[in-house]
């Protein structure tokens, strides 16, 4: 059962859809956090809702301002805004579920990058963190020129330029200093698994490495033929498989690349 709402906090307000199911009870619930350009619409954050409810999950996926359904304009595109928006949807979802401990994420991308940044204040929230992040753009200011094949002295002669994304939007200068002062490479001391595509252009892999080396508790799997939005096939099965298990299990059966 799917259900929509916009959940208002401040200044900032966030389409939300709830998916849970029916007759039974909730044992976790799920945020599905979409990447640059996408949405709670993106096939990715629906089938993983449909996988997750299958498993008395309750998942809540939700647009970051300028994407999706976000009524905001464009200008209030900003990392500031992107992690508010993230805490308070955790913040409900703990609000609306306060028997349920698990608070379980699956972030992809630029979504997985907000989540690491906003993670400490993440974990002030009652209960207990699981993170997935598939292609976490820990340098989320390098892969930005990366995806438009440009340098930091032409973006900032441009001071702008436009996303073709489903919702045109355009980045700012401003915002990719925003990146680039907030790095989300360091520890975390929670459960993590991180995935990423063998064949990804955009992500460097030495920073995934790192990004495993430095914390105790995740694990890194290589996703074979996958390329950065995992569209090949069979690729986006396994990541469903992987994620499902990490939340309930806590471990994944696939080798840990180091």
């Amino acid at each position: 059962m799917e259900t929509t709402f916009l959940l208002t906090r401040g200044q900032l307000q966030v389409p939300c859809k709830l998916t849970e199911p029916e007759d039974s009870p909730i044992l976790r619930v799920v945020l599905g956090v979409h990447g640059f350009g996408g949405s709670a619409m993106d096939d990715i954050q629906v089938s993983l809702a449909q996988e997750m409810e299958l498993f008395d999950s309750a998942v809540f996926r939700f647009d970051f301002p300028a994407h999706g359904e976000s009524p905001m304009t464009d200008k209030a595109f900003s990392l500031e805004n992107c992690v508010g928006a993230l805490l308070a949807v955790a913040e409900c979802a703990k609000e609306r579920y306060p028997e349920v401990e698990d608070l379980c994420i699956f972030a992809t991308g630029f979504g997985a990058y907000v989540t690491l940044v906003a993670l400490e204040q993440l974990l002030e929230l009652p209960g207990k963190v699981k993170l997935v992040v598939q292609t976490p753009s820990v340098r989320m200011h390098a892969t930005l020129l990366a995806m438009r094949g440009l340098s930091e002295e032409t973006l900032w002669a441009m001071d702008r330029f436009n996303i073709p994304a489903s919702r045109p939007f355009d980045v700012t200068y401003h915002f990719y200093e925003e990146l680039r002062d907030n790095v989300a490479m360091t520890t975390y001391p929670i459960p993590m698994l991180i995935l990423h595509g063998e064949r990804d252009d955009y992500i460097n892999r030495d920073d995934i490495r790192q990004l495993r080396r430095i914390n105790e508790q995740a694990k890194l799997v290589i996703i074979p033929g996958a390329s950065h939005r995992f569209q090949e096939e069979g690729a986006w099965d396994m990541v469903l498989d992987l994620t499902r298990d990490w939340f309930e299990f806590e471990q994944v059966l696939l080798c840990d690349w180091e």
